[in-house]
């Protein structure tokens, strides 16, 4: 069994390892070495990675407060459904109703790559192309589909 400051150095380290082979892969595409994230230029969503002990995941959430918002962006993401599942080569969940462990609420659409542990090294090379080539699609998708994702309060 890890420590708690054991299993805080391991993340640091995965973390770095991820930094340190995805940006200069990032710029041989011509993109930032830095990804989106929150900086998606709609408020209301974020893309993001998540590696725990069992899998990881690539996905784009909805985290407005506002439940009218939330339904107003699961809506037109839902509008582009086809699109984003035929842009992975693998299922996309569509989930609108997860909950983070803070217990917030949230919908989430991702990928998902099972049978990984972030304590365990050997499987980190696998993870981080997973996660590089999947959030690239992500990226892309929201940048071709930002003018019909956004959505336009006349209030």
């Amino acid at each position: 069994m890890y420590s708690k400051e054991e299993i805080k150095k391991i993340k640091v380290r995965f973390w770095d390892g991820f930094k340190t082979y995805s940006s200069p892969k990032r710029r041989s595409l011509g993109k930032p070495k830095k990804w989106l994230m929150q900086n998606t230029s709609i408020k209301a969503l974020d893309l993001k990675f998540h590696i725990d002990q069992q899998n990881a995941s690539v996905s784009i959430d909805i985290v407005s407060k506002s439940l009218e918002n939330k339904v107003a962006y699961w809506n037109k993401l839902l509008s582009l459904r086809s699109i984003i599942n035929q842009s992975f080569k693998q299922e996309v969940v569509w989930n609108d109703m997860f909950e983070l462990e803070s217990g917030k609420e949230i919908i989430r659409v991702g990928v998902y790559l099972n049978n990984v542990n972030i304590l365990d090294q050997k499987c980190w090379e696998n993870v981080y192309d997973f996660f590089f080539n999947n959030m690239i699609i992500f990226e892309e998708l929201l940048e071709e589909y930002v003018d019909i994702i956004r959505v336009h309060r006349t209030n």
